[in-house]
């Protein structure tokens, strides 16, 4: 073991490093998590549904067991020195109490009597120790990274220093949040391909990200609701992220990753717990054909010149692929199918589309129009595609393949019968989707998929839901897409990198695991969002993470997690703490992180929640903002100056981390073969 730093066993020692206790409550799909302290009680909003819970951060020592389940008004001992994982069920919706015993390491988790006062959560910023920023100039050691004479230059100030026996002398800079990023003067030639270790993947929402056609009315006759449009079609569209391009560019970005943007259902369902609104699929993630392009979106000459256009500028495109699961069915889309399952008395010549409740009655209400128990339901997906709770179809399962997503059919990828594709997909406008001798589900699932590669080169996928379909199916279609980009670039005469994918294991971590092994290049991290409040507090808290994730990608060749501060199933990491400050030291933690790194559109402007009624995680997919604020400009002015800097430079997130020993700043190389850079943290 190396030996380490006085300044990081000075962290290691100090009682500001040690965890804090937060609760993580999630669902399959979503998760979000909240400090608690003995002070006073967490309160959270919670709709019915299953939960778990984990509660981490507990130190100390005790001698405690877990109870099987939650009792209401019962304390809860909790685990010390590691997680503490319990399921919860919640049957009514309404706002839940967790209160925290410093003493006896437990937790009382309680209903409250009645609705409280609705607040803004705010966290508060870490308590945590930390370098005080220096007003004079200070000479740093750099090790052995350049040799003497070696000019560097200060990316923030444009300063050119000098290496003099292994040291130089720079200027601690407090707009840049105490942080010093040095490169050579003497540039290097790199190679033109991407090190997928050093992607910056951003992450584009096409519906909410930018309308190039504004008052344009929707297609499928999807409405808007009059109100907050919470879960409504907002005009995003393929043309409008490639009028955006350059700005995606400014960023330091050499990647994007779309959401889906094949034809969804064209109806709604109600959404939240309590149907207080019409929930579209505009996040992408509710299928009805996944071989044509929502006419919300585009159309195939869109997809081609936004492609064309980003690799114009040596960004790679990432496609979202989803094979677990189909969309809901919905009163447009019965209605325009003419599937036979509306109720006689509902069987009316209106145009359902247009379905709105009565007063008496909330979006969920557009059940009461369908007749759940007939027969003609087997004309639907049918029984052979996908398990769903319909009459004939197989009940969903309790396993992580068999299970219902929130409660989306799923679809039987490991059955080994023929099927033929529902008659109405076969009839849908404009379908690629066509019959085919001996395939199954999944036969037809991976065509449709690769279909896109072989006709627009895509470069990869991000995988959805990977952890509920089998192993084999990702290989066959991490292969499939190989030879799909390989003859596309035959056909087109061109040549590129292997194509990549990067998967979605929800609640992985930053480790090496056997997902690895079905084909994928990368796998999401959700460990680094908590990680960086402390991170964001005082960038040398990320010490232990840095090194942690360096020596794992260096210690295997496959391995590449793709660190994140926002997502559109978590948290927006500016709503945690609505601080442009901490949002700017955010950014230089995740950007110059080991592995690959994805941004969610809007964090480089601290894009904050939107309306969400009582569904969290629609607030997270609000508009991109435009518009800035001289507090958003400084924050973008700053991003792209770290984004720059990594885009630069692969040993950043592909290199070799070393930390340097310093007894008045937190400092570390990264190198890769001849790139070389230093970073040096003075404190705020």
């Amino acid at each position: 073991m190396k030996q380490k730093t006085l300044l990081a066993c000075m962290l290691l020692a100090s009682p500001g490093l040690l965890a804090s206790p937060n609760i993580t409550v999630s669902t399959s799909t979503t998760s979000r998590d909240y400090p608690i302290t003995a002070d006073e009680p967490l309160v959270i909003p919670l709709t019915k549904d299953k939960y778990q819970l984990k509660v981490s951060g507990i130190d100390g020592n005790c001698d405690h067991q877990l109870p099987s389940k939650i009792k209401f008004n019962t304390p809860i001992p909790l685990l010390c020195g590691e997680d503490s994982v319990l399921p919860l069920n919640i049957r009514f919706t309404g706002d839940y109490s967790f209160s925290y015993d410093e003493e006896t390491k437990s937790l009382v988790f309680k209903r409250q009597p009645k609705k409280v006062a609705k607040k803004e959560f705010k966290r508060p910023i870490p308590n945590v120790q930390c370098e005080a920023l220096p007003n004079e100039a200070q000479t740093i050691a750099v090790g052995d990274t350049y040799a003497d004479g070696t000019k560097l230059k200060d990316v923030f100030t444009g300063d050119i220093v000098t290496v003099n026996g292994g040291k130089v002398t720079v200027v601690p800079n407090a707009v840049s949040g105490g942080l010093t990023l040095l490169e050579p003067v003497e540039t290097i030639d790199q190679s033109d391909a991407l090190n997928y270790r050093n992607a910056n993947i951003y992450f584009v929402m096409v519906d909410r990200f930018n309308n190039s056609n504004p008052g344009e009315p929707q297609p499928y006759g999807r409405q808007s609701d009059g109100k907050d449009n919470i879960g409504t079609f907002h005009g995003g569209d393929l043309n409008g992220i490639t009028e955006k391009l350059d700005y995606i560019q400014s960023l330091g970005t050499n990647v994007i990753w779309l959401s889906p943007i094949v034809e969804q259902v064209h109806g709604f369902v109600g959404g939240g717990d309590s149907g207080s609104f019409p929930f579209y699929g505009y996040h992408g993630y509710w299928t009805r054909d996944f071989t044509k392009i929502d006419e919300s979106f585009g159309n195939d000459d869109d997809l081609k010149r936004l492609i064309d256009e980003a690799h114009k500028r040596g960004i790679k495109v990432l496609l979202d692929a989803v094979i677990n699961h189909p969309g809901y069915s919905t009163l447009a889309d019965l209605q325009y199918d003419d599937l036979n399952v509306l109720k006689p008395e509902h069987q009316l010549p209106t145009m359902f589309a247009k379905w709105q409740p009565k007063p008496s009655e909330n979006w969920h209400s557009y059940h009461s129009n369908i007749d759940y128990q007939s027969e003609e339901w087997s004309q639907w997906w049918g029984a052979d595609w996908v398990r769903t709770g319909l009459p004939g179809y197989e009940k969903p399962g309790s396993s992580d393949i068999t299970l219902s997503l929130a409660g989306l059919p799923d679809f039987k990828t490991e059955s080994t019968k023929a099927v033929t594709p529902p008659q109405w997909l076969l009839d849908n406008p404009g379908t690629r989707v066509a019959k085919h001798d001996n395939y199954t589900v999944a036969d037809y699932l991976i065509e449709w998929q690769t279909d896109w590669v072989k006709r627009f080169g895509v470069d990869g996928y991000r995988v959805d839901t990977v952890k509920h379909v089998e192993g084999e199916i990702w290989k066959r279609l991490k292969a499939q897409a190989t030879h799909s980009l390989e003859q596309w670039r035959k056909d087109n005469n061109q040549s590129g990198q292997p194509f990549w994918m990067m998967g979605e294991v929800w609640g992985h971590s930053a480790y090496r695991s056997p997902y690895f092994d079905d084909g994928f290049n990368a796998l999401i991290n959700f460990d680094m969002q908590k990680k960086l409040d402390k991170g964001a507090a005082c960038f040398s808290q990320m010490a232990d993470t840095y090194q942690s994730y360096a020596n794992s990608i260096q210690e295997s060749e496959d391995f590449n997690p793709v660190s994140y501060m926002s997502s559109h199933d978590t948290e927006l990491f500016f709503s945690r703490f609505k601080d442009y400050t901490m949002q700017k030291n955010a950014a230089n933690a995740l950007l110059l992180s080991p592995g690959a790194i994805q941004v969610y559109y809007g964090d480089e402007v601290g894009r904050n929640i939107g309306p969400y009624a009582d569904d969290f995680h629609q607030g997270t997919r609000s508009d991109m903002v435009w518009t800035l604020s001289d507090d958003k400009k400084a924050l973008l002015e700053h991003w792209r100056t770290v984004g720059q800097f990594r885009d630069r430079h692969p040993a950043v997130g592909a290199g070799k981390h070393t930390e340097i020993a310093n007894d008045k700043a937190y400092v570390f190389s990264r190198e890769l073969d001849k790139d070389k850079v230093i970073v040096a943290y003075f404190g705020k």
